[in-house]
Parts: structure tokens; C-alpha cells; sequence
């Protein structure tokens, strides 16, 4: 029997299936509490290359965003969403076993490269199975749900950690759980599917008619991606320093630094929740006060050692991200031509995975142009970028009427 797709896009259990994709989308920030320790055990490698096991999953993240458009066309999406969490699951553990640099930087890039498989379509499946108020809660609910993902998997991570560091890696084991409820949940008849191009045939059905068209980009998604490449970048400085800097100064242990961090992410599961009603009222301007928020937080953070006053800087730092995020994401529908959603949503991804690859080596490069290495001023310099890419913004928004978000 057909599936009567109109029927099954009301569905509760589409919903579950499809945020189920964005559940664990940035597990991978779940082991920054192990630098720390990482740069014990990996003494003889520098402090950038020691960093770099954490980023270096983008570069097979930029490889697998290239590819699952290809993917997806001939083997069809659901399958290769799926085939993207049991990737990232297997290889995500390796390093728990084989706890050595070379084998934890080859196994971290195939993370990325599975991991890249259910991201991309995370985002595409909820733009072309969605439009109007529903695409727009659904973004938010998608960074709150992904954030609620990371922030069990921190908190998690905190524990583990006082094991040992290599202990932490056992939680990619739960990337199972998505993998599971998008095989329950997502019909495989939204394989190729556009609501924009969708048509109702003689039975009543919705069918999509766009699946053969060619896809495209323009200047406003590749400005779109740079930008999306840059604040990533910056905000990357906390999950890269924030360990170091807790530890350093003697704030506390790796645990209460992941323990911070996990802060940094709770609060994007609330901005996430109420991201359409925060922009209903910003509008314009939720991308420029978000950034002034974090320039503000990110420069105070890295002076205080007062760890109450710290918890609350990182949870309005973490719920200002939570806007930034799925209100950059709304622009995809703005500004990507007519059936290149997946195209699109694979150019924005390679930009933010630029940005976090680059991450470690721009601020070691910004410690050796000013002479100093400390994570502290790391940290500040990404508070001060900020405020430079509130500049970017208000250009963007004059040049650019149609905005409204």
C-alpha cells in the first residue's frame, strides 16, 4: 500500500524522526574536557596538533558533505543517514581502545566523514518536508534538541573523564540511538522530496517532481557560508580553550571545566525552544545582538576565576549561540535557488567545518602575532572577533532589505 505522504507529513512520529537527526549532530565537542590530558599523554606533539584531535573530524566531515548529495540520490537519504550514525558510532570508540595519536587522528576523521552523512540531511530534510512557522520551530527545535544531545553526552563525559581520558569515547556508542529512530520513523518515501515542488496526483497523493532538477548555488550561499565559517571559528575558541584555561589558573579540574562547558550547551537547548519568538521580536537585528552578547560574555569569561560568576557568563554566551545558529539557517530558504536545497545545505556545512578545522591554528597564530599563548586571551580575542562580525552584520542587513531575520 502507498504511503499517503500528506497524511504522514502531520505525523508527530515525522517529527520525532527528523530532529532525531540533530540529537547528536556536535558529539564530538562532548571529549574538549580530555585536551588537557591529551596534552600529557602526547607530550612530544605540539599544543595546535594535540587541539587538532578535536577539529580534525571536519576534514572527513568536508569529504562526507561533499559526497552525501551523490549519496543520497542513488542509494536515497534515510539509508545513508543511517549508515552515517553507525559509521560515526564505530569509529567514534576507537580511541577508547587504541588510545594512541595516530590511530585517534585516522579514526576521528572517518567520525567526520560519518558524521557529515546525517548532519547534512538533518538540515535538509527539515526544509523540504516544511515551510512557514512550522520550517522556522522546527530550526529552533532542532538546535535545542541537538544541544540536549551534547549536553547528556558532556555531562556524561564529565563522569567518564575521572576514569581516565580514553574512557570519555565510550559515549559515541550511543550515536545508536538516533540511527534506530530514524529507521523506525522516516518513511523512505521522503527520500527525494520538496514540499516547494510537490504536486497531488490523482489519488490524492503528494508527489514530488523536483528530484531530476539541477542544482545550483549563487554569491549570497557562498556569503552565507563564509559567514557561517567565521563565527564557527570563533565560537570554536571555547570549546578548544575553555579546559585549558579552567585548568591553567587554577580554577578547577578537566571535569569542572566539561562540566562548565555542558552549561554552554544547556542554554542553547532553551534558545533553541524559543528561537521564533525571540525573532519575532529582534527581527532584523537577532543575528547583530546575539553577537554583541558573546563578544561581551567571551571577553568577561576569560577575566573572572570567580566559577559561579563564569557558569552564568557561559549559559548567556551558550543561549546566544542558540539564536545565532537556526536564525543563520533560516537565510538557507532566503537565499538558496529553487531545488538546491541539499547543494546549499553541503556549502554552508563545508564552511562551518572550515572554521572549526582552522580553529586551533588561527588562535595560535593570533598568540604568536601578540606573544601570548594563554587560553585566557585566546578566549578574548574570540570575544573581540565578535564585535567585528557585528560590523559584517549591519553591512549584510543594509545591503540586503529582504532579511527579516
Amino acid at each position: 500500500m502507498a504511503l499517503d505522504v500528506a497524511k504522514a507529513l502531520k505525523s508527530k512520529t515525522l517529527v520525532v524522526g527528523v530532529l532525531s537527526m540533530s540529537l547528536l549532530m556536535s558529539a564530538s565537542n562532548a571529549i574538549s574536557g580530555t585536551i588537557p590530558a591529551m596534552k600529557e599523554a602526547f607530550s612530544d606533539y605540539s599544543t595546535a596538533n594535540v587541539e587538532l584531535l578535536t577539529t580534525v573530524p571536519t576534514i572527513g566531515t568536508m569529504v562526507g558533505t561533499a559526497l552525501t548529495g551523490i549519496f543520497a540520490n542513488a542509494i536515497g537519504r534515510k539509508k545513508i543517514a543511517m549508515a552515517g550514525f553507525f559509521i560515526s558510532a564505530v569509529t567514534g570508540v576507537i580511541p577508547a581502545f587504541f588510545p594512541y595519536y595516530w590511530p585517534i587522528l585516522i579514526s576521528r576523521m572517518f567520525f567526520g566523514f560519518g558524521s557529515a552523512l546525517f548532519v547534512t540531511l538533518s538540515v535538509s530534510y527539515i526544509t523540504d518536508l516544511y515551510d512557514g512557522d512550522m520550517q522556522r520551530k522546527l530550526l529552533g527545535w532542532r538546535q535545542a534538541v541537538g544541544n540536549l544531545g551534547d549536553a547528556v553526552l558532556l555531562f556524561i563525559a564529565s563522569l567518564l573523564i575521572t576514569i581516565s581520558w580514553q574512557s570519555t569515547y565510550l559515549i559515541f556508542f550511543l550515536l545508536f540511538i538516533p540511527m534506530v529512530l530514524v529507521g523506525m520513523f522516516i518513511p523512505k518515501e521522503f527520500d527525494n522530496f520538496s514540499i516547494r515542488s510537490a504536486v497531488v496526483d490523482d489519488e490524492g497523493h503528494v508527489v514530488d517532481k523536483s528530484a531530476s532538477q539541477k542544482q545550483t548555488t549563487n554569491w549570497q550561499v557562498l556569503w552565507l557560508a563564509f559567514i557561517f565559517l567565521v563565527v564557527s571559528m570563533i565560537y570554536n575558541v571555547m570549546s578548544i580553550k575553555l579546559a585549558s584555561y579552567v585548568v591553567d589558573e587554577g580554577i578547577g579540574s578537566a571535569s569542572l571545566a566539561t562540566l562548565i562547558f555542558s552549561f554552554l550547551i544547556v542554554a542553547t537547548i532553551l534558545s533553541g525552544v524559543v528561537f521564533d519568538k525571540v525573532a519575532k521580536v529582534t527581527k532584523r537585528l537577532t543575528v547583530t545582538i546575539s553577537e554583541v552578547v558573546i563578544g561581551i560574555c567571551f571577553i568577561a569569561t576569560a577575566m573572572t576565576k570567580n566559577v559561579p560568576l563564569m557558569f552564568a557568563l557561559v549559559l548567556i554566551a551558550g543561549f546566544a549561540w542558540g539564536i545565532i545558529n537556526p536564525a543563520l539557517t533560516a537565510r538557507f530558504v532566503d537565499y538558496s535557488p529553487a531545488h538546491s536545497m541539499n547543494l546549499t545545505t553541503s556549502i554552508v556545512i563545508i564552511g562551518i567545518n572550515i572554521g572549526y578545522l582552522i580553529s586551533p591554528y588561527f588562535f595560535a597564530m593570533t598568540a604568536s602575532i601578540f606573544g601570548n599563548s594563554s587560553a585566557g586571551f585566546a578566549i578574548i580575542v574570540g570575544g573581540a572577533l565578535y564585535f567585528v562580525m557585528v560590523v559584517i552584520e549591519l553591512i549584510t542587513l543594509k545591503l540586503d532589505k529582504k532579511l527579516t531575520v
